[in-house]
């Protein structure tokens, strides 16, 4: 064959070869905050992205007692340059000066440019609890002293990795207080703040409820009950009143679910204990919503080892990949990080 053909047909191959199939994105695990002898529990945890593309992750650090919801926390927090894979030193973002603890972190971006952190001051175990609001100018390093925003000498109670803000630029936090679900409103980017309609399904209390827009104005809420799992309200008017609950095919024990939206597709993502009946919170579970919560497909469990339990889970979309925070139960109350892509959850498990 003749040098100039020769090189021709090469040239030709080499365009028409196909290109090698990236190998799937792999999820990546990290146990972030793990227990130690002065350290009894590290849970519910929030993350945010800074401003520089760095990621902000807090969450309750017991530092005394038997980890009891009741016993000594403070919020401590550590940042990771690289999505997530690693992370710098710890550091304290609230100093406990409750008269039991701190925690339940949430976190959202003001349109001034700030941080906002909401979390419950914990006074007494069972009757006095507090929501509060603090701001940070410097990217999550100080912050500002803090704002009460629910009434001393009642149990009012937030869930970690919570609070949106709406197309129309409303803020929307979920909070509980007595049985009841409901959610506190701004519309002035958090200077001044008012309760929303209070709900609970007919057959009994609820709490820790998780809102989301969805894509036709209305927000959806999900809140926790011990009915067989999450009931679902819908808002007409941004929060401010409910429809009557009904139950969800997210069935389950009583504890808390995220939900969130997966960008590249626009379906919702609900991640909680999928364990009719059971007595611990086991396994950790996602399903995808392709109809805004109509109806619920590709479940999939996160975590299911026999003889653990998993719980509280916060997410947090960075492009494709979803950063699923969470606490588990064996070996003491340790805090663990999932980095999942997109595609994780449409796959059979």
């Amino acid at each position: 064959m003749k040098p100039l053909l020769t090189l021709a047909l090469a040239i030709v191959l080499l365009c028409v070869a196909p290109t090698p199939a990236a190998e799937p994105e792999q999820p990546y695990d990290l146990v972030v905050a793990a227990v130690g002898p002065q350290n009894p529990r590290n849970s519910e945890a929030a993350i945010i992205q800074l401003k520089n593309g760095s990621l902000l992750l807090a969450w309750t650090e017991f530092y005394a007692g038997s980890g009891a919801d009741h016993g000594p926390a403070r919020i401590v927090g550590r940042v990771s340059a690289d999505t997530g894979r690693t992370w710098g030193d710890k550091y304290t973002l609230v100093e406990n000066d409750g008269g039991c603890n701190v925690m339940e972190v949430n976190f959202l971006r003001l349109k001034n440019g700030s941080l906002a952190l909401f979390h419950c001051q914990k006074n007494t175990s069972a009757t006095d609890c507090r929501i509060m609001l603090r701001t940070s100018q410097d990217e999550g390093k100080t912050w500002s002293e803090a704002r009460q925003l629910s009434p001393a000498g009642k149990y009012t109670g937030l869930t970690n990795g919570r609070c949106i803000r709406l197309r129309n630029g409303r803020i929307v936090l979920e909070a509980w207080e007595g049985g009841d679900s409901y959610c506190c409103l701004s519309d002035d980017d958090g200077q001044t703040w008012r309760d929303g309609q209070r709900v609970r399904p007919a057959g009994g209390q609820c709490w820790e409820p998780a809102c989301i827009e969805l894509k036709d104005g209305r927000v959806m809420m999900l809140m926790r009950t011990g009915l067989g799992g999450q009931y679902k309200s819908i808002s007409n008017d941004g929060g401010q009143t409910w429809s009557k609950p009904v139950p969800t095919a997210l069935r389950g024990t009583a504890a808390p679910v995220s939900i969130s939206r997966i960008p590249a597709t626009g379906d919702l993502l609900a991640i909680w204990n999928h364990n009719p009946g059971a007595n611990s919170r086991n396994p950790l579970t996602a399903a995808v919503s392709k109809d805004e919560g109509e109806t619920w497909q590709h479940f999939r469990n996160l975590e299911d080892a026999p003889g653990d339990a998993w719980a509280y889970p916060a997410v947090t979309w960075v492009g494709d990949r979803a950063l699923v925070t969470y606490f588990n139960y064996k070996g003491g109350l340790s805090l663990k990080l999932r980095i999942l892509p997109a595609s994780w959850f449409y796959e059979r498990s």
